[in-house]
């Protein structure tokens, strides 16, 4: 009961700041939220291991840097008046706010702490870091007017580093986080476009994520060559996180898709570069999806289609896991 408390009280005050990030009319009440919400996540990631303990704490020195920073830039723009002119000394100042937003979300080119902290994390941390702590960051991204030039640099940079990060790693963790750099490139390119947009995409990325995530949980699956290791009949597991990792990179006709395919057809000539860059980095993300499914379906031991010993599911989680099948009607007709 003492642990259920401990866990519970913090997740309490996770949704609180977030809930006074979204509702703030003012920096400094956003900057707030974003205090609360980060000393409320710290002991979610505590759970008595040295990894853990590390990752606590590269996490809580990333984050109080993205604060500071807010908070002097905050004050900064309230004492002068001409920020908008073009003098490089206020353009740089309008910069920080967008770049300490940039490092809170693990973004590239501030991305050099996400998989590490990752590693270090349980399922349901990581679960939470990447869906509900994107929250706050990406809603104050969007009510920024963040330039231009800066929003196409993080676009292109995280496009390629959730892509190429992603080759070489054999933690799952590790390639989730890759996925989620990759998935932010999309996500910042969908802000430009419209706010219901990027709204669409972060249900969706999430949904998808969170279904994932429950799945190697399930198994307690951490390293990549456990998939291959494992002798135990999983196929209502395997095809489940088959159909989820291939819709997670995007391939059509998958649930994945249907928001890449909006915002492919909402981009202007002008961005034409961007659009190509995008979707050859998730071609990379669909070769390592597809690394993992290929050792569940076809190098696991003992695969079989009828076993009693398949893994139970609930009725919520075979619902979730068949969301990626959920758009194939839609592109029939379509």
């Amino acid at each position: 009961m003492h642990l259920m408390l401990n866990k519970t009280l913090p997740l309490c005050f996770l949704f609180i700041g977030t809930s006074i990030t979204l509702s703030a009319s003012s920096w400094l009440m956003a900057w707030a939220g974003l205090e609360v919400n980060m000393m409320a996540f710290i002991p979610m990631i505590l759970i008595n291991n040295k990894l853990s303990n590390e990752s606590a704490l590269k996490y809580f020195f990333i984050q109080v840097s993205g604060s500071i920073i807010i908070f002097l830039s905050t004050i900064i723009m309230m004492k002068n008046n001409n920020m908008n002119s073009m003098d490089i000394s206020n353009l740089i100042m309008k910069s920080l706010i967008p770049l300490a937003l940039l490092l809170k979300l693990g973004a590239a080119p501030m991305h050099f702490w996400f998989p590490q902290v990752m590693e270090g994390l349980n399922w349901m941390s990581t679960m939470l870091l990447l869906t509900w702590q994107k929250i706050a960051p990406l809603f104050l991204l969007t009510t920024y007017n963040m330039p231009k030039i800066l929003i196409y640099t993080t676009v292109f940079l995280s496009a390629i580093t959730g892509a190429m990060g992603g080759l070489n790693q054999l933690l799952l963790r590790k390639i989730l986080a890759y996925s989620s750099i990759n998935h932010l490139a999309w996500m910042a390119i969908s802000s430009l476009i419209s706010l219901s947009l990027l709204t669409t995409y972060f249900i969706i990325y999430s949904l998808i994520t969170i279904t994932i995530i429950l799945l190697l949980k399930s198994n307690n699956f951490i390293h990549l060559t456990q998939l291959m290791n494992n002798h135990y009949s999983m196929s209502i597991m395997s095809t489940s996180l088959f159909l989820n990792l291939l819709s997670l990179g995007g391939m059509p006709p998958f649930l994945g898709f249907f928001p890449k395919w909006i915002i492919l057809n909402s981009i202007s000539y002008n961005m034409m570069l961007i659009s190509a860059i995008l979707v050859m980095c998730s071609v990379l993300t669909l070769y390592f999806y597809m690394r993992i499914s290929f050792n569940l379906l076809m190098m696991t031991p003992k695969l079989m289609w009828f076993n009693k010993k398949l893994v139970k599911f609930s009725p919520t989680m075979k619902m979730m896991s068949m969301l990626p099948i959920t758009t194939l009607p839609l592109m029939m007709l379509t």
